[in-house]
């Protein structure tokens, strides 16, 4: 067999290293890797440009227009258009530009503004896309080389990204199992990024995305084993049938089939063994929608090889269906199981810190249609998810960092607009097309059985041949891929997209193969992607020139840096730099958080704050941090009305700035400090030297909150933060009868009665403490504390020694913590005791003196 030449060695072992290392350095998501990986596919695509050039019967490219036309579309977004044509492609965004920008189209800013939101994020972004756009671009449109057999450089290639695949996913999968076990709590050992505790995430950060990665594989995988084990078992079937046909038994005839073929029997195992490791891997990750969309694929695989292999009549007709069917209703059940997960767990609404819950990834989805549709025709610009979404934020979408909106179709449209989306979905139906027509199998792997023997192909190379499972086994992994997509954003690490786009491919090369018409669709990708990769590169060498970068972010770091570094000196220059990121991403909200910190408390400084908060509403520290600086400067109406509406917002007091650790405690700073070390408990202590001003907002929010909560654990939390308000600032008997009025409705109704006592006796009415312990008791005989509070507290103060004691000698009989009990009767007898005495002094008409004291002559 002539080997391939060089040039096509190379460039199929390039893209087999891709796909092999790029999941390994984190899944390529860091910024370096990408560039890297951007040069080398661009490298290679040069080169199948140079490889097609002269050839009259180079292939067809399906799909490379529609993807070349997508890189163009998101480029054109990136051009600065005048104000006129802006408000008429994109009224919201020129509306966003004037909210955001004081005075534009003037006041300094840019007058030609770009449709993208932030034109450095799109070329960001695009680099990303390039290496999976690359890869597609390379296998469909370089002429691969036949063989001297006869073999087809298709199939060749076909065959070796299809086993690329399964051994990367076998890898993949130990490592992952192996790390799980062994690891260090750092993603690859070596590296500073924590891994997510109990979850196996192999080489990835996330294991959602590692799950994504390998559901993928992972039908291919299982469509490879079943043609080995079938290849095995009919090498099995013939030879045991030639022993019964010379009168050999059938248990014997079976046993010599066995020992005759037991070197071919390593390995249909050792590829069983794999995929298995694979299937572990992936439960090992806990993605509860990387199950659903895995079973999704498997459903897809399974049938599409059951009909393929079993064309008979009757009942085997109904089994692909019913295998689909029965998966894909496991898939839909195990999403329920999800949803009943996380209520049970009382997941909220927010960016949870372990993962996020589905009513969280589909009201996120929901909300951010709101997008789509304000910029329905051209989108936002790539990579400007974070900025678009946060103004359109609300419940049940509270707060969270949503820098995705965890649905890849809801975010592509939202980013492009129709007209990118529909451009996706030419390139999909152009896929589909080229897949579509199927060509015979090339006649060299075919011709293997028929080879002398010692001559044979092994059996791994001859299962390849069969591509009706193997083509199976693709589609279940792109169906696999997308089923996930409604419900995370894989799509956007690089080795996820990569191997997406190697299957699209492979489907392609195992289409009937066409001779293409004279487009410049590869060549215009070539350029257009690299156009993209000119400014991440020159943002590189600014940045480490220390010129202006022309990325805002690495703007706003620089001028936080100089501030840091050189003090009031450099303010100027920091405004400057915080300007310059402002007018290249006006919708980042953090760039005005920025301007505001470096102009400091003032009418241009509070300003900023402003735009802040318009730009996402649900940002309650920045909502704190506007209210505290008005109310410092005398704008007490204002700054009340911003320290109410963050609270009503997110009314829990551990999330807001005026309760943190870093709070000013005033004239108090030294007696709040004792106090909060004694009580363990810092929350009371902020509260309780706040400005009335603030205090008083802060319990208009939380009311307005509790009068719209629901019942249940929110509405108990939001109780307990105004009752803690209330009792630092010393307002004993509301807190009592707000702890009173709401105990029906929380879970731990004794806790709070409890709680409702003791600032009613701290309020110095013992008869509503009597009245609130007696419910108590009635509620949890079980608890001593309660008997012992109502025996001290109450009556013992009171001087009724009889009912203190009956009372404790009830809790004797029902409580199940005895040793309050008793500290209350040693507690009851000294009252009488120092009662007794007293009432003896009394009557000699000399003063009582504690137990103890000396007399001093």
């Amino acid at each position: 067999m002539r080997a391939a030449p060089r040039r096509e060695r190379f460039i199929l072992r390039s893209l087999q290293g891709l796909v092999l290392g790029l999941p390994l350095v984190l899944g390529g998501n860091q910024p370096l890797v990408v560039a890297l990986a951007c040069a080398v596919v661009l490298v290679l695509l040069a080169l199948t440009v140079d490889a097609r050039r002269g050839q009259a019967d180079a292939p067809a490219t399906p799909g490379l227009g529609a993807l070349a036309t997508f890189v163009a579309l998101a480029l054109a977004t990136t051009v600065p258009l005048p104000p006129a044509l802006l408000g008429v492609l994109a009224p919201a965004t020129a509306q966003l530009y004037r909210d955001t920008l004081p005075g534009w189209p003037g006041g300094g800013w840019s007058t030609w503004r770009p449709l993208a939101f932030d034109a450095y994020a799109v070329w960001g972004e695009l680099v990303r896309l390039a290496i999976g756009f690359g890869t597609f671009g390379v296998l469909v449109a370089y002429p691969w080389s036949a063989s001297d057999t006869g073999e087809d450089g298709r199939d060749r290639v076909f065959g070796r990204l299809v086993l690329t695949l399964f051994v990367g996913g076998a890898l993949l999968g130990m490592l992952a199992l192996v790390d799980r076990v062994a690891g260090n709590g750092m993603v690859m050992w070596v590296t500073a990024v924590p891994a997510t505790s109990g979850r196996a995430s192999g080489p990835f950060v996330n294991p959602n995305h590692f799950a994504g990665w390998l559901e993928m594989v992972i039908p291919v995988a299982f469509a490879y084993v079943a043609l080995l084990c079938g290849q095995m078992r009919r090498r099995l079937l013939r030879a045991a049938d030639a022993g019964r046909g010379m009168g050999v038994q059938r248990r014997r005839a079976w046993a010599v089939a066995l020992i005759t073929h037991q070197r071919r029997l390593w390995v249909p195992l050792v590829a069983g063994a794999a995929a298995v490791t694979m299937i572990a891997a992936h439960l090992a990750t806990g993605s509860r929608g990387g199950a659903a969309a895995l079973l999704v694929g498997l459903g897809v695989a399974g049938a599409g090889g059951l009909r393929a292999t079993r064309r008979r009549e009757g009942l085997a007709r109904w089994l692909a269906p019913a295998t689909a069917a029965a998966l894909v209703l496991a898939s839909v059940l195990s999403l329920a199981l999800w949803a009943i997960a996380d209520k049970d767990d009382g997941a909220v609404s927010t960016a949870e810190a372990a993962d996020v819950s589905l009513a969280s990834r589909l009201a996120v989805a929901v909300e951010g249609i709101g997008v789509v549709r304000d910029h329905a025709l051209l989108g936002t610009g790539l990579g400007s998810w974070l900025h678009a979404f946060r103004p359109y934020a609300a419940p049940p979408v509270e707060g969270g960092i949503w820098d995705h909106a965890h649905n890849d179709y809801v975010e592509l449209a939202a980013e492009t607009g129709v007209v990118g989306f529909g451009v996706m979905l030419l390139f999909a139906l152009a896929v589909v097309r080229a897949s579509r027509a199927r060509r015979p199998t090339t006649t060299a792997v075919a011709r293997s059985g028929k080879r002398p023997a010692g001559f044979e192909r092994p059996d791994w190379e001859v299962a390849l041949a069969d591509r009706s499972a193997l083509r199976c086994g693709l589609l279940g992994g792109v169906a696999a891929m997308l089923v996930h997509s409604l419900v995370d954003f894989g799509l956007h690490i690089p080795a996820n997209l990569l191997v997406l786009m190697v299957l699209l491919a492979l489907l392609v090369l195992d289409g009937a193969p066409r001779v293409g018409r004279r487009l410049a669709a590869t060549p215009a990708l070539v350029v257009l992607l690299g156009v993209a990769l000119v400014p991440q590169v020159a943002n590189t060498v600014l940045v480490l020139s220390g010129r202006v970068p022309l990325a805002a972010r690495d703007c706003r770091e620089r001028a936080e840096r100089l501030l840091a570094e050189r003090g009031e000196t450099a303010r100027a220059e920091a405004v400057a730099l915080v300007h310059r990121a402002l007018d290249r991403s006006p919708a980042d909200r953090e760039n005005h958080e920025a301007l505001a910190e470096m102009l400091g408390p003032g009418p241009e400084g509070d300003a900023a704050l402003r735009r802040a908060v318009a730009l996402e509403p649900w940002a309650v520290e920045v909502r704190d941090r506007l209210g505290l600086r008005l109310l410092a400067a005398g704008a007490g109406a204002e700054g009340v009305v911003e320290i109410e509406e963050a609270m009503f917002r997110f009314p829990y007091l551990v999330s807001h700035a005026y309760v943190g650790p870093d709070a000013d405690l005033g004239e108090l700073r030294r007696e709040g400090l004792i106090r909060e070390i004694a009580d363990g408990n810092s929350i009371p202590v902020h509260l309780a030297v706040l400005d009335p001003q603030a205090a008083g907002a802060i319990e208009k929010g939380l009311r307005r909150a509790l009068e719209q909560a629901p019942g249940g654990e929110a509405r108990a939390a939001i109780v307990d933060d105004l009752a803690t308000l209330l009792e630092a600032r010393e307002r004993w008997w509301e807190a009592a009868a707000l702890l009173h009025a709401e105990a029906e409705q929380s879970t731990a109704v004794d806790e709070r009665l409890a709680r409702a006592a003791r600032d009613f006796m701290k309020a110095k009415d013992d008869w509503s403490a009597e009245e609130v312990l007696l419910a108590a008791v009635l509620h949890a005989p079980e608890r001593g504390d309660l008997y012992q509070q109502l025996a001290v507290d109450v009556y013992a103060a009171r001087g009724d020694f009889p009912t203190a004691e009956t009372v404790l000698h009830a809790g004797q009989r029902n409580a199940l913590d005895m040793r309050p009990v008793y500290e209350g009767v040693t507690e009851v007898l000294s009252q009488r005791e120092s009662a007794r005495v007293r009432e003896l002094a009394v009557a000699r008409g000399t003063p009582s003196r504690p137990a103890g004291a000396e007399v001093v002559p």
